[in-house]
């Protein structure tokens, strides 16, 4: 792959910078302890089908949907402010992609600026990656609320996307945000929770990774 030809490069945080993803299943599930373990378990089967989308609109669907609670809004207080200290400890622990920091260092070396577009929550990802000291390589950094689509038009409506871009992401949230801004997409494989996106990727030719090894060996 030639990497020289991107003007842009977008990248999801979990599962693509940080081998992230059972940190955040585990914090679903430890946010909800008391809850019907039944309830929580099909949750957390949700929450991995549904990779990047914001923890808010996954908690509400967990009482609104799943459990069928009137008034829930205590509750779903409670569990995001639960399930925020869990994930910051665990982002904070927890391992790198493989070659993340090469391919970066290769994309600011040749001034290509990337962005980040997490479905995890703005704050928490931009002092992540800021402890981590993985934020030097980012010109922005975006996450939930808002969708990465979202993100994505803000980001476009500066001026900032244009020329041939490239998306790496884990989940089918990110596959659908490349193909609405025209991006290149590269499923990294390795730690992605979305069962089904290898062979959805290998039957539309989209290029497969397990970590960033074989890449930066081409450049």
């Amino acid at each position: 792959m030639d990497l020289s030809k991107y003007c842009v490069a977008v990248f999801d945080c979990d599962g693509v910078i940080l081998d992230s993803n059972k940190v955040k299943s585990e914090a679903f599930s430890l946010a909800l302890e008391g809850e019907p373990p039944e309830l929580v378990s099909r949750f957390v089967e949700y929450h991995q089908l549904n990779g990047g989308i914001s923890r808010y609109v996954k908690f509400e669907y967990f009482f609104k949907e799943l459990k069928k609670q009137k008034d829930y809004h205590h509750d779903l207080e409670q569990a995001l402010k639960r399930y925020g200290e869990l994930s910051f400890q665990g982002l904070l622990k927890c391992s790198e992609v493989p070659h993340i920091r090469e391919l970066l260092e290769y994309f600011r070396i040749n001034n290509i600026p990337c962005y980040v577009a997490s479905g995890g929550a703005q704050e928490e990802v931009q002092e992540v990656l800021k402890l981590r000291e993985l934020s030097q390589y980012f010109d922005e950094i975006y996450g939930s609320p808002k969708s990465k689509i979202e993100n994505l038009a803000e980001l476009k409506s500066t001026g900032k996307l244009t020329g041939p871009m490239i998306y790496f992401g884990d989940a089918y949230s990110d596959l659908v945000a490349a193909k609405a801004f025209n991006m290149d997409f590269v499923f990294v494989n390795n730690v992605s929770e979305w069962e089904a996106g290898y062979n959805v990727c290998r039957e539309q030719n989209i290029s497969i990774v397990d970590d960033y090894s074989k890449l930066i060996e081409t450049v």
